[in-house]
């Protein structure tokens, strides 16, 4: 009996220092007070918690302090952002966003280039030369770099980080993960591009606090959605999920390059087109009004988010609202969160940066601290 108590009391520990750790990741710069708060953990929990996460590295204590409402000021806890760093390479048609990611999400380094789409095989080579040329930019202090991360669009296996179809980059059934680890000896992730957007959001962004949500990418390459159910990202049986510009909107349409007729996309590009020249986006707001509306009839979400160079435009947001609301039949009683994304052309390399920490670092420090 006693060693079931005793084992019962590890556990516990475990898992109390698991949601410290995570709040810290989650908010940022806190108190103790502020983690008993939100964690709902007795503040002699939380103080005895933070101590042995200080020793360890993991969590630091700023040298300033924040202001008292009256008595002591409070330290504030953050997480020690040099140690570790992501490599991440986020490949766009129109260009590659490349850099290195501290573990608190702050870009120590960044640059772009023009992607060499002339053959799939320049595509690949480009790809490694830039991995090649972050790696070169990796901090000579803090801690060791987590891993490499890689973002594609297309259809991409996480489980196995093979690019399983970009019709875009023309890449087909790429082990691009396994190569890449095989090259480098690093750690390597690759993920679709929208699903690491919606993971950006989720790590960094507007959507901290929001387990069910939805990212809506509304870009020149189209319309895509990443969406994160339950806290995690869903990415579906075949990794599909989120293609709502393949949904069919009209069953007697025109034909789509994916063989299907009616689907979305159809209506998407020209909509694209008109916002490209006459700057005229009734259109485009319409089709990813009906996008919307399709994802929140079907799972409800608590937030989505509206991202991607046309989408993340305020008056853009504000326009597919107003359409999203007087659609929205089902639920008239019940306001529709409905927001732009506040990381810019970032957002990508954050949701990378926060995947290679969460497969390669954080479960190693929950495994060492545990």
């Amino acid at each position: 009996m006693k060693l079931k108590r005793t084992a019962d009391s590890a556990l516990a520990k475990k898992l109390n220092r698991d949601v410290v750790i995570d709040c810290i990741r989650k908010y940022g710069t806190l108190s103790r007070a502020d983690i008993a708060r939100l964690t709902m953990l007795s503040p002699s929990t939380v103080s005895s918690i933070v101590a042995e996460l200080v020793e360890s590295g993991i969590v630091r204590e700023q040298k300033g302090t924040a202001a008292s409402s009256g008595g002591r000021r409070p330290i504030m806890l953050d997480l020690d952002a040099s140690a570790s760093c992501a490599a991440i390479i986020d490949v766009q048609v129109s260009r590659v966003l490349y850099g290195v990611i501290d573990l608190a999400g702050n870009p120590v380094w960044t640059a772009r280039d023009k992607l060499d789409l002339t053959s799939p095989e320049d595509t690949y080579h480009q790809i490694f030369q830039i991995v090649a040329k972050t790696l070169a930019r990796l901090p000579r202090s803090g801690g060791q770099a987590a891993g490499i991360g890689v973002s594609i669009p297309g259809i991409v296996d996480t489980t196995t980080g093979t690019v399983i179809k970009s019709t875009r980059l023309r890449l087909k059934e790429l082990p691009l993960a396994a190569r890449l680890q095989q090259e480098f000896s690093l750690p390597s992730y690759v993920e679709r591009d929208v699903r690491a957007a919606a993971w950006g959001e989720r790590s960094y962004g507007l959507a901290r606090s929001a387990d069910d949500f939805v990212y809506v990418m509304v870009c020149e390459g189209g319309l895509g959605a990443g969406l994160i159910l339950g806290g995690k990202p869903y990415a579906g049986a075949r990794m599909q999920a989120g293609e709502i510009g393949h949904m069919t909107v009209d069953i007697h349409g025109k034909q789509c390059s994916c063989g299907n007729r009616g689907c979305l996309v159809t209506l998407t590009y020209p909509a694209i087109d008109e916002v490209r020249r006459n700057n005229e986006s009734d259109s485009i707001v319409d089709c990813a009004a009906i996008g919307i509306v399709n994802l929140m009839n079907l799972l409800d979400p608590e937030l989505v988010v509206l991202g991607g160079d046309i989408g993340q435009e305020p008056q853009f947001v504000s326009q597919v609202e107003t359409v999203v609301r007087d659609r929205m039949v089902l639920t008239p009683r019940k306001n529709v969160r409905l927001v732009p994304s506040q990381l810019g052309d970032m957002g990508i390399a954050l949701g990378l940066a926060g995947l290679v920490f969460d497969k390669f670092y954080w479960s190693r420090v929950f495994e060492d601290v545990g």
